[in-house]
C-alpha cells in the first residue's frame, strides 16, 4: 500500500470498529445482562432470522447477501470485505511429519510444524542461510524438524527453564544426532536482547553468520520484540513471525470509566506512525474501543469454522451462548459475582436441556454476593463457605438455598429461550468482524517495518480452520 491509501485503509478500519463495537466491546457472557441483543437494528435481526442453515452459514462464511436487505446491512457486509486484507489461504503442500516426530503431537501441531518448516527453508535457501533462531522455542519440536529435514543449525531460546529442560531430555532421547547442530537456551527475550542473542549464538556454534529469525505463534509482546530484535540485528537477515494472543499484548495505561469499563492503551498497538497519525487525526478516542475485547476478536476463531455447520451443532452452540448469558444474568439481577471453581465452567455433555445444565453449573461457579464492593459471603455447591456481616446463618441457608437457585434460573431462561437464535446470529456477526480485526492488527505491524526500512509482506502459512493464527510475517532487510 502507498502511505495514502495506507491512511484510508485504518481511517476505514477505525470507523468499522467505531460503529460496531456493540458486537465485540463486551463479553458474550453479558448478552443478556448489558441488553446486547436489544441494540440490534430491527431491519438485521428480522432479515437473519429468516435465514435457513445453510444460508446462514454462507452469510458468515462467504459473506452472501440478499438485495432486499436493508442498505445498512449490505453496507456493513461490504466494509468487513474491504477491510479485511488478509490473503487467501490456499495450501496443498503435504502436512504429514516424519513417523519419529509424532509422539506426543496432535494433529493440529504436527500441521503447524511441518508448514511453518517448510516457509521457512523456502525463505532460507533461496538467501543462503544456514542458521535459525527460534524465538520461544517452546519444546522445540521446531528446531529439531528444521534440522532433520532440511540439516540448519538452530538455536531454540525459550524463557521458561522447565520447557528448556524438557526439549534437552526429549533430543538425547529422541533425536540425538541433532546434538552438536540443535541447541536450546534459557533466555527471557526482550527488544533488548541482540547482545544477549548474539552472545549465545558464539557460544553454541563459534559464529555469527547470517541467520533467520522465527517464531511460531509468538505470544502477545514477543512478537513485537522479535520484530524489533530483527531490525537491530546485523547478522539477522531474515524474519518469519506467526503472532499469536493479540489480547495479551502489554497495558502501557487503563483508565476506570465504570465499575465493569475501562479504557485501555497499549505498548504496541497502534505500532505504526502511520496508525497512529491516523488516530490523532481522526478525534477517535481508542482506549474505548480498540480495548482487550476488540484484540481478543483478532485472535477469535475464523468464519471458515461455520463452513457447512450443521443444524444441531448450531443449536448447541447457541444453547451454550445464551444458558451462560441466563447464567450471568441472574448473577447481575441478584448482586452476585460469579467465578468457576474448576477449568471448564459448562460441560458440554451438560448441555441437554437448561435444567441439567444449571444444576451442573451451580457445582461448578461460585457465587459471590456483594455489597458496596464488599463480600458478603461465598455460595459454593449448596453451601456458604464463608460469611462477613452475617446476622442468622439458619435465615441465609433459608433464603439461598440451592433448589431456590436453580428454579429461579429455570423461570430466567424461559423467559430467555426465544433469543436463541439471535444469540447465534450475534456470534456470526462477530466472526465477521474477526478477519478485519486481525487485518488491522497485522496491516499495522506491516506499516511499521517498511517504515523501519525493511521489507515485509504478510504469507499464509496453515489452514485456517486447523489453526487459526495461520499468517506470518516475512522480512527481509534491504
Amino acid at each position: 500500500m502507498t502511505c495514502a491509501s495506507e491512511h484510508i485503509y485504518f481511517l476505514d478500519s477505525l470507523n468499522l470498529f467505531v460503529e460496531t463495537q456493540w458486537l465485540y466491546n463486551t463479553p458474550v457472557t453479558h448478552l443478556l445482562s448489558e441488553g446486547l441483543l436489544d441494540l440490534f437494528p430491527n431491519e438485521w435481526s428480522t432479515a437473519l432470522q429468516r435465514l435457513e442453515n445453510e444460508e446462514l452459514n454462507d452469510f458468515v462464511v462467504r459473506k452472501t447477501t440478499k438485495p432486499e436487505w436493508s442498505e445498512g446491512l449490505r453496507t456493513f457486509v461490504e466494509k468487513c470485505k474491504c477491510i479485511d486484507r488478509l490473503p487467501i489461504i490456499d495450501i496443498v503442500l503435504p502436512a504429514t511429519v516424519p513417523k519419529n516426530f509424532r509422539t506426543g503431537l496432535s494433529s493440529k501441531k504436527q500441521h503447524e510444524i511441518m508448514y511453518l518448516a517448510h516457509l521457512v527453508n523456502a525463505e532460507c535457501a533461496s538467501r543462503n542461510i544456514k542458521v535459525i533462531v527460534d524465538l520461544g522455542a517452546g519444546l522445540g519440536y521446531v528446531c529439531q524438524l528444521l534440522y532433520h529435514l532440511y540439516g540448519y543449525k538452530v538455536l531454540g531460546l525459550e524463557k521458561n527453564q522447565a520447557n528448556v529442560n524438557t526439549a534437552r531430555n526429549r533430543q538425547t532421547k529422541f533425536y540425538p544426532d541433532s546434538l552438536g547442530h540443535v541447541k536450546y537456551s534459557c533466555c527471557d527475550l526482550t527488544c533488548d536482547s541482540v547482545e544477549t542473542i548474539e552472545t549465545i549464538l558464539n557460544d553454541e556454534f563459534g559464529e555469527n553468520t547470517d541467520v533467520c529469525l522465527i517464531g511460531l505463534h509468538a505470544c502477545g509482546d514477543l512478537s513485537i520484540c522479535a520484530s524489533k530484535i530483527f531490525r537491530d540485528m546485523k547478522a539477522a537477515r531474515a524474519l518469519i513471525v506467526v503472532p499469536c494472543c493479540y489480547h495479551k499484548l502489554s497495558i502501557s495505561k487503563s483508565t476506570k470509566v465504570n465499575a465493569s469499563t475501562e479504557k485501555q492503551y497499549f505498548n504496541n498497538f497502534p505500532l505504526s506512525s502511520c496508525l497512529k497519525d491516523v488516530i490523532s487525526n481522526s478525534g477517535l478516542d481508542v482506549g474505548s474501543f480498540l480495548r482487550q475485547p476488540f484484540l481478543r476478536l483478532a485472535c477469535q476463531e475464523p468464519a471458515d469454522r461455520w463452513y457447512n455447520m450443521s443444524t444441531e451443532t448450531h443449536d448447541q452452540h447457541s444453547f451454550y451462548v445464551l444458558a451462560r448469558a441466563v447464567l450471568q444474568l441472574y448473577a447481575t439481577k441478584n448482586g452476585f459475582s460469579l467465578k468457576k471453581c474448576t477449568q471448564k465452567g459448562t460441560r458440554k455433555s451438560q448441555c441437554l436441556d437448561f435444567e441439567t445444565y444449571i444444576k451442573d453449573s451451580l457445582h461448578r461457579y461460585t457465587l459471590k454476593k456483594l455489597e458496596e464492593g464488599k463480600l458478603l459471603y461465598k455460595y459454593t455447591n449448596n453451601c456458604i463457605t464463608e460469611t462477613k456481616n452475617i446476622q442468622s446463618r439458619c435465615v441465609l441457608d433459608a433464603q439461598f438455598n440451592f433448589e431456590t437457585h436453580e428454579q429461579n434460573m429455570i423461570d430466567l431462561w424461559e423467559s430467555h429461550s426465544d433469543k436463541l437464535k439471535l444469540a447465534e446470529i450475534y456470534t456470526g456477526l462477530q466472526m465477521m468482524l474477526q478477519a478485519p480485526a486481525e487485518s488491522l492488527v497485522l496491516q499495522d505491524r506491516l506499516c511499521w517495518m517498511k517504515e523501519q526500512g525493511l521489507r515485509a509482506k504478510i504469507v499464509p502459512v496453515m489452514h485456517r480452520r486447523l489453526s487459526p493464527r495461520a499468517y506470518a510475517i516475512v522480512s527481509q532487510k534491504r
